[in-house]
C-alpha cells in the first residue's frame, strides 16, 4: 500500500525545461531532442524527492542518527563522512 508520494517540478529552470524537447529536424521528422544536461537535472530531481521522502519513511532512530551527524559536521566542525541511512 502506497502511503507517501512526492512530486518535484524543476521545469521553471531553463536548463531543466530545455533538456527534453520535441521538435522537427531538417527533413521534417518530429523527434525528441535530449540535451547533455538531462542526467544532471534528473539526478537533482531524484535527490530532492529522496530528501523530501526521508522524514516521512525513515524511523525516528535513523532520523536521530542523521541529525546527530549533521550537527557534528556543521556546528562542531568535525570531519565526519555524511551519514546516509
Amino acid at each position: 500500500q502506497l502511503l507517501h508520494t512526492v512530486r518535484t517540478h524543476l521545469g521553471a529552470r531553463d536548463d531543466a525545461y530545455k533538456c527534453i524537447y520535441q521538435m522537427e529536424d531538417d527533413v521534417g521528422e518530429v523527434g525528441v531532442k535530449l540535451a547533455k544536461e538531462l542526467m544532471a537535472v534528473a539526478g537533482e530531481g531524484l535527490k530532492t524527492n529522496v530528501t523530501t521522502l526521508g522524514p516521512l519513511v525513515l524511523p525516528l532512530s535513523e532520523q536521530a542518527l542523521f541529525v546527530a551527524n549533521l550537527l557534528m559536521r556543521k556546528v562542531f566542525g568535525r570531519k565526519l563522512k555524511p551519514y546516509i541511512p
